[in-house]
């Protein structure tokens, strides 16, 4: 497998509230927002091509519980072939993949945790 990824498309933070976190990274930092998915899930535009993606934690209704931390980070490929690739490479590599491959509107997508359990998402869009 050569993967040379040319630079992280998206990562994903968790947040306790996404309507405080809308106004902070849409309204105070200025980023575009780019669409809503959901009532509990956003995405801004970084820059050219990279996006930050916020997501309301399941923990969010317990006002005692905080869900502080990075969800997920993303490489982008360039065919839903390569995401197939990347899975089987992986898999020879025995690295733990937790879903996918798998198909989803616009493309197809694979997650995968490093040695200390970060997740990592490997996908392909359609335009």
């Amino acid at each position: 497998m050569n993967f040379k990824p040319s630079g992280i498309n998206h990562i994903t933070i968790r947040v306790n509230r996404i309507d405080r976190s809308e106004e902070f990274y849409g309204s105070v930092l200025g980023f575009e927002l780019v669409r809503k998915m959901g009532q509990s899930m956003a995405v801004y535009k970084i820059g050219e091509e990279d996006t930050l993606v916020i997501v309301e934690a399941e923990t969010s209704y317990d006002p005692n519980s905080r869900d502080f931390r990075v969800d997920h980070f993303g490489f982008y490929l360039n065919s839903s072939e390569e995401v197939d690739e990347m899975a089987a490479y992986l898999r020879d590599k025995e690295v733990t993949i937790l879903s996918g491959p798998s198909n989803r509107k616009k493309g197809r997508f694979l997650f995968a945790s490093d040695p200390d359990g970060n997740l990592i998402e490997f996908f392909y869009e359609n335009e």
